[in-house]
């Protein structure tokens, strides 16, 4: 008797994407798991082309001058997908950071696939070249709901991937992000958490030197090399509290405010947007305003309030895949 496997055949996916702290392994388990899909992904690296010579530097002098054309740009651009055979073909095609890669890059790529797609998880304030990239993708979504509106983009939100867990409590907030234009409203959040007796512990990594305050907070710790993901993810499960301190020209939610969604924990963000989504709960969330010195006592007194089950999963990866990939119900 011949047994017929009832589970629906793999996809191919090509899934592109920058490597800084290892969230690019949140979605490939993504697209495996709940979309049922092979992926091969390529990261983007440090990788700049050298020239083999003299004559070769001299060449692509005048080929930017006269022609127009940044060789260098191209070779290094065209690196990250040698690992490809020529004959290579996916049915996805999955881009988040278009903008690391050169026209010639985006047509080569996006030509070895039945349908691409891209992610902007960042707003086009912060990156303009962002709009540069739409036109090579049949599908684009975005995270930020006033991009999506002006740029014609489908919205979808990030997603929560960590569960609840029981485990020990170290302390009560943990964050760890990059020295940036943030820092004032960081350190500011940070003095009051300490002066409420909370336990928090900060990292900033130094992204940029100029970002470097000429006084050091004692409330906050400078860091040169980036907290690897599955360390950041330990101290976030054994924290009592998520803080997201989201950029000012940011509109979109972080994967921040569903980290803590996933874990069931209560959430001090500076985002006032989240107040406009189905699953904000003022019990669960409070919203830090410019003028806020002081979080009430009764937000840390009072337990989480779970939200209802259809709301839950209608932020979780599984959800989110399900509808980027366009997949129907009985493929379930």
């Amino acid at each position: 008797m011949q047994i017929v496997s009832s589970a629906p055949p793999k996809k191919k996916m090509l899934f592109l994407c920058i490597g800084h702290f290892g969230l690019y392994k949140i979605f490939e388990e993504g697209f495996a798991t709940h979309g049922h899909c092979d992926v091969t992904t390529i990261l983007y690296k440090g990788y700049f082309y050298q020239y083999r010579s003299v004559w070769e530097r001299l060449y692509n002098v005048f080929s930017k001058i006269f022609l127009g054309v940044n060789i260098k740009i191209e070779k290094t651009a065209l690196h990250h997908f040698q690992s490809l055979s020529a004959e290579a073909h996916f049915d996805y095609l999955f881009v988040i950071c278009p903008e690391m890669m050169h026209p010639s890059a985006l047509d080569y790529i996006t030509a070895k696939a039945d349908q691409s797609i891209v992610y902007y998880w960042d707003g086009f304030d912060h990156f303009p070249a962002y709009l540069d990239t739409v036109k090579y993708f049949d599908e684009h979504y975005s995270f930020d709901p006033v991009d999506a509106k002006k740029y014609g983009l489908q919205f979808i939100t990030n997603f929560h991937f960590y569960g609840h867990d029981d485990r020990p409590v170290e302390q009560d907030f943990y964050f760890v992000g990059t020295c940036d234009r943030r820092y004032p409203e960081i350190e500011r959040i940070a003095k009051c958490l300490s002066e409420q007796g909370q336990q928090a512990v900060f990292k900033l990594l130094i992204d940029k030197p100029e970002w470097v305050p000429a006084e050091r907070s004692p409330f906050i710790e400078l860091i040169e090399e980036p907290v690897p993901m599955s360390e950041a993810k330990e101290h976030f499960k054994r924290s009592r509290y998520v803080l997201d301190v989201h950029k000012e020209i940011q509109h979109g939610l972080s994967f921040r405010i569903f980290e803590a969604m996933g874990m069931k924990k209560k959430l001090i963000t500076t985002n006032a947007d989240v107040r406009n989504y189905d699953f904000y709960r003022p019990q669960n969330i409070f919203v830090w305003e410019s003028s806020t010195d002081r979080i009430p006592d009764e937000f840390f007194a009072t337990p989480y309030l779970d939200l209802p089950d259809e709301i839950f999963r209608k932020y979780s990866r599984e959800h989110w895949v399900r509808t980027v990939l366009k997949m129907d119900a009985d493929t379930a």
